[in-house]
């Protein structure tokens, strides 16, 4: 008799419950028989009550879940070579995927495209860089993230303070209670996670980890409701069973299957980054007595702004032009140039063309003097958006 390899791939499941050896042959009946055998000792769902009595793949197929489902060798090389099309994709896992940035209020930004094997150590090397450059602030952007390495999202969540669980796994076998991995890297304490209607497996594990034990604050759309756990069983003629072996749900065990992570603060589709930023922008601002000023709406994109001053004002000091600044909401601050107009205006131009459909905010910083030395105590800004 010839062997059938189990295999199950981390990027969705994290244990093996297959066996490591099965006889099988080519002939089709022999596999029908084999995947019953699966069906019947590892499946997560509804066994079928007349699963013994199906003669061929289709049927039994048909009578599992969605996620459940046989490929023929080129379709399961295809699949592994995507990493799972419908799992949005999941290519190149052993490729960090990682992009960070500064944005404007000292706000660490990282983008983590998909769970890789070394996703964990390059979030580190990426946060560090940015607490280096002065942010005390982090957003976790996980849109548009299918998935993948589940052992990546343990040693995510192990940076967060207050998680003392992952996830709650559920199998045949029973309910197992999944550890974060440890890590002395600590994230800030408001930690901003975006999530949207991509967001899926690994990443709405973290997401419902972080809500259930309140360990950050997640942001933007209901996530995918992908919830459920897959294994691999490779025939020795390349083709490959792909069979739902359990559920996995937030510590507080509550249902992620077809129900999906409802963020503690929602936006718009696309619009995630922006909703938070701008509101960690007007925060800040907030704490430093800065005043509001009207909104500029419908703003052309090459606009000069004009601040015009209720009284003669000292232009010329050399600090002038450091004391405004125009500020791209979800970036950072967008090079001006700074021309006095009179004794009482600046005209502030951008150096390049805004963005057409962009939001923005202009601010305007204490400590302009007047004629007579007296220096202004309150910074003002105001929110552009731009036609």
């Amino acid at each position: 008799m010839k062997k059938l390899q189990a295999v199950l791939y981390a990027f969705i499941a994290i244990i093996i419950l297959a066996p490591t050896a099965l006889a099988a042959d080519s002939e089709s009946g022999t596999k029908v028989e084999d995947i019953k055998f699966f069906v019947e000792n590892f499946y997560y769902g509804d066994i079928p009550e007349n699963l013994q009595d199906m003669k061929t793949i289709e049927e039994v197929m048909g009578a599992l879940d969605d996620y459940s489902r046989y490929m023929t060798a080129t379709e399961y090389n295809d699949y592994v070579a995507s990493v799972g099309a419908d799992d949005l994709a999941l290519a190149d896992l052993d490729k960090p995927g990682i992009t960070s940035s500064l944005l404007y209020g000292d706000i660490g930004y990282i983008r983590v495209k998909t769970f890789s094997g070394t996703m964990d150590k390059e979030v580190i090397k990426h946060y560090l860089k940015l607490k280096k450059q002065g942010a005390d602030k982090l957003i976790l952007d996980l849109r548009y993230n299918g998935g993948g390495y589940v052992e990546s999202a343990e040693q995510l969540l192990g940076h967060f303070e207050g998680v003392k669980t992952a996830y709650e796994m559920k199998t045949r076998e029973g309910k197992t209670t999944i550890k974060p991995v440890p890590s002395k890297v600590k994230f800030p304490e408001k930690t901003y996670v975006l999530v949207n209607r991509y967001s899926a497996s690994a990443s709405e594990i973290v997401a419902a980890s972080l809500q259930d034990q309140n360990a950050a604050i997640v942001v933007g759309e209901k996530t995918k409701g992908k919830g459920t756990i897959q294994s691999f069983f490779e025939f020795e003629d390349g083709s490959a069973l792909k069979l739902t072996i359990g559920e996995f749900t937030g510590p507080n065990q509550k249902k992620i299957h077809h129900a999906g992570v409802i963020p503690t603060i929602k936006a718009d589709h696309d619009n995630e980054l922006s909703t938070i930023h701008e509101r960690l922008i007007k925060e800040r601002l907030a704490d430093q007595q800065f005043k509001t000023l009207d909104n500029l709406q419908a703003v052309p994109t090459d606009k000069t702004f004009q601040i015009h001053f209720t009284q003669e004002m000292n232009l010329t000091d050399i600090n002038t032009s450091s004391k405004v600044e125009l500020v791209k909401v979800g970036g950072v601050a967008v090079p001006i140039v700074v021309t006095q107009n009179g004794n009482d205006k600046l005209d502030i131009t951008p150096n390049k063309q805004m963005q057409k459909g962009g939001s923005y905010y202009l601010v305007i910083h204490p400590g302009f003097t007047n004629t007579v030395g007296r220096a202004t105590k309150n910074g003002a800004y105001t929110f552009i958006s731009v036609e």
